[in-house]
């Protein structure tokens, strides 16, 4: 990784660029977010399509240089500023929906920005980023991925259809990284919940991801001992001695549908 105050590793490859914006379809008139554009790379390829972009950087240094570079530029506008202390309504509130959001992301805010996007996702059409490998790999898992599949598996599932697009090299970047990154495309979805309750499921399934290697009866049982105690002998009928790593999205899904009307039967 990078070993800069903001860990960024500055795509350097034209290749990569081109399937970058192949993969997110940049078009004339495209509205685009692109968070973290280092030294422009991707920034000119997008003006290049004719789009109207938006670019968020925090790196002064960057900015300055940024604005020489596109200073004759109508259709570019320059944020200096961290996107990570942005509420998820400021940040979709920073360029008119439905856009696009394309990005190489320096690794360490990657998982967090995600997660900050998913309540405010319809204001993107597509979510195209640049991320570790390890990340993309855990973001799109599913139980049949092993170890990897847990609670990030579950935020790409419940907000979106994701996709790994290819496995992207180190060499690709300057400075080199120690790992390998990889192109994601994220299309947002509907849940079928409220933005309450995703982030109740998130909340909830995260508890029962803590203990993988037991059985999700066992993680019943220590988080929500009522539920447990009130429905263990449904609850076993249909898990048995599964583990939390064995179920898709869709079990997780519907226990936890189960989980809410019990919940609010014994409410009232």
């Amino acid at each position: 990784m990078a070993k800069n105050k903001w860990g960024q590793n500055f795509l350097i490859q034209q290749e990569v660029v081109d399937s970058i914006l192949q993969t997110a379809d940049v078009k004339n008139g495209d509205f685009i977010l692109e968070i973290g554009p280092g030294l422009g790379i991707l920034t000119t390829a997008f003006l290049e399509h004719n789009a109207d972009v938006i670019a968020v950087e925090i790196d002064p240094k960057l900015c300055e240089k940024l604005r020489k570079r596109f200073e004759n530029e109508k259709k570019f506008t320059l944020m200096e500023m961290d996107a990570m202390e942005l509420s998820p309504e400021a940040l979709a509130g920073l360029i008119p929906a439905p856009a696009k959001v394309v990005a190489n992301l320096p690794y360490n805010i990657a998982t967090p920005l995600i997660l900050r996007m998913l309540p405010v996702r319809n204001a993107w059409q597509s979510l195209t980023l640049m991320v570790q490998l390890e990340v993309a790999e855990r973001i799109c898992a599913t139980p049949a991925s092993g170890k990897i599949y847990g609670p990030l598996s579950l935020v790409g599932a419940l907000g979106f259809k994701s996709t790994i697009i290819k496995k992207i090299p180190p060499e690709s970047f300057k400075p080199v990284p120690k790992v390998d990154s990889a192109l994601i495309r994220l299309i947002p979805h509907d849940s079928g919940l409220s933005s309450e309750n995703e982030n109740r499921f998130l909340k909830w399934s995260q508890l029962l991801f803590q203990q993988r290697r037991k059985t999700l009866m066992n993680g019943i049982r220590q988080h929500f001992p009522v539920w447990y105690q009130n429905h263990g002998d449904s609850l076993r009928e249909f898990f048995g001695m599964r583990r939390p790593g064995t179920l898709n999205f869709t079990e997780w899904m519907n226990l936890f549908s189960d989980y809410m009307k019990i919940e609010q039967n014994e409410i009232r």
